[in-house]
């Protein structure tokens, strides 16, 4: 198989430098341009792991890249890249999550592509997403595998992103669990795109912060949780630095995200008074003293 991996990783390699040129390399070739596409649907479907990895890492580089290689046999790579989003393969699952996301969001507001796998990639992220996965066996997978939940956390957002109705209506089931997973993330880029869809889904089913868990006051302070993630640095948030309880030392917003902000404070404000004074009143009796300073001072609230 390694001959074979080396082979995928050096297409990958060709989509990256070359980027949408690649589709025109692939055209060109009378020998090899008819049968790339079945020949990918071969490697996203391979027994070998390791194989599968590379693959799923080129069909989100074509996503990104040259999206018009992967539009006839789409169906089939859903299906095989949400197959594989199982936690007992960690480096396949990752990858598979990343090309999914970046389906999503090649898809833009187009649902059409989505929509007959929408159901069944959600259903395949809510156990990341909630740590209730299970193995080959049906028995639990106690310890979180890294970058798992925030990976599921991005691809649900973009997947949101996309059409929000592909995600409402469940939110309640996993709310919590998207918040763990919005807090987790450090790119930016991959952050941004998981925020918008999760305000767009927030906003299709408000009622799902009701429905979502143990109290209202909790899962409030997990969205606020989630939300505090965009103010602290890269680096403290991977080494679990604790900012919520030191010297003041929350980061501005991005600046580059203006209008993502301005839907936070938009966001945080409706389900502040949705709430009503009393239940806040809760929520803060929780928080620590810098989020509430940071609170009030950035989101006004």
């Amino acid at each position: 198989a390694d001959p074979m991996i080396c082979a995928i990783d050096l297409i990958d390699g060709l989509i990256e430098g070359l980027g949408s040129n690649f589709a025109t390399l692939v055209a060109g070739s009378a020998r090899f341009g008819p049968t790339f596409p079945n020949l990918l649907q071969q490697i996203v479907a391979h027994d070998i792991p390791g194989v599968r990895i590379s693959a799923f890492a080129v069909l989100g580089d074509l996503a990104r890249q040259a999206p018009t290689l992967i539009e006839a046999g789409l169906p089939t790579l859903l299906s095989e890249a949400i197959s594989s989003i199982d936690p007992m393969h960690p480096a396949v699952c990752n990858n598979s999550l990343w090309a999914l996301g970046e389906i999503c969001v090649r898809c833009g507001e187009n649902a059409g592509p989505l929509t007959p796998n929408a159901a069944d990639l959600l259903q395949n992220l809510i156990p990341l997403l909630m740590g209730n996965s299970i193995d080959i066996d049906g028995n639990p997978i106690d310890t979180p595998v890294p970058g798992i939940v925030e990976n599921a956390a991005i691809t649900l957002g973009r997947l949101a992103c996309v059409n929000p109705s592909f995600v409402a209506p469940e939110l309640g089931r996993f709310l919590l669990g998207w918040c763990d997973g919005l807090s987790k993330i450090s790119n930016p880029t991959e952050r941004k795109d998981a925020f918008s869809g999760f305000i767009l889904a927030l906003r299709a089913n408000p009622h799902s912060i009701q429905n979502a868990g143990p109290g209202l006051s909790q899962t409030i302070g997990s969205i606020l949780f989630a939300v505090v993630s965009w103010h602290v640095a890269s680096d403290d948030l991977l080494e679990g630095t604790n900012v919520l309880h030191s010297n003041y030392g929350f980061q501005p917003f991005p600046s580059e995200f203006v209008e993502l902000k301005q839907s936070l404070t938009q966001l945080l404000t409706d389900i502040k008074a949705s709430a009503g004074q009393e239940s806040w009143n809760q929520v803060e009796s929780q928080m620590p003293i810098n989020v509430k300073r940071l609170m009030k001072e950035v989101y006004n609230v």
